[in-house]
């Protein structure tokens, strides 16, 4: 009968319903969104740095914000490449150093892990636990 007629808006429906569905990058690391802060800190006070916020993409804290990339995993232990500009001033829109990073990631559990840090000047390991989502 009139079947021709539907085709086109049945096709126009769908199309615009496979763009409108989110879609959601993997996520980088195994282990949940959310704020981590230091474990020999609490959550409610983690001082500046000791915190860090992992989004699925990348991570940040109150003065740095990092990029991963090269991400590989093995077990508990992932591995990756992690570029952190450094805004050292609260009004500054431009960071202050870029600092690029080996890094190392044990993970516990999906709330808790060990990182550790190194390039040429550095080699930094410390324990994080979750406290809160973003």
């Amino acid at each position: 009968m009139h079947f021709t007629n539907l085709i086109a808006p049945l096709a126009l429906a769908s199309l615009a319903t496979a763009f409108a569905t989110p879609v959601f990058a993997k996520d980088l690391l195994p282990i949940d969104h959310g704020r981590y802060v230091q474990s020999q800190h609490e959550c409610s006070d983690p001082k500046g740095s000791m915190l860090f916020i992992y989004d699925g993409e990348g991570v940040k804290s109150a003065k740095a914000t990092c990029k991963l990339s090269n991400v590989t995993h093995s077990g508990n232990l992932s591995q990756f490449d992690e570029s952190c500009s450094y805004y050292h001033r609260s009004w500054s829109i431009l960071p202050t150093t870029v600092t690029e990073y080996r890094s190392r990631l044990e993970v516990l559990n999906k709330r808790e892990f060990v990182l550790k840090r190194e390039n040429e000047n550095l080699e930094m390991t410390d324990h994080y636990r979750w406290c809160s989502a973003e």
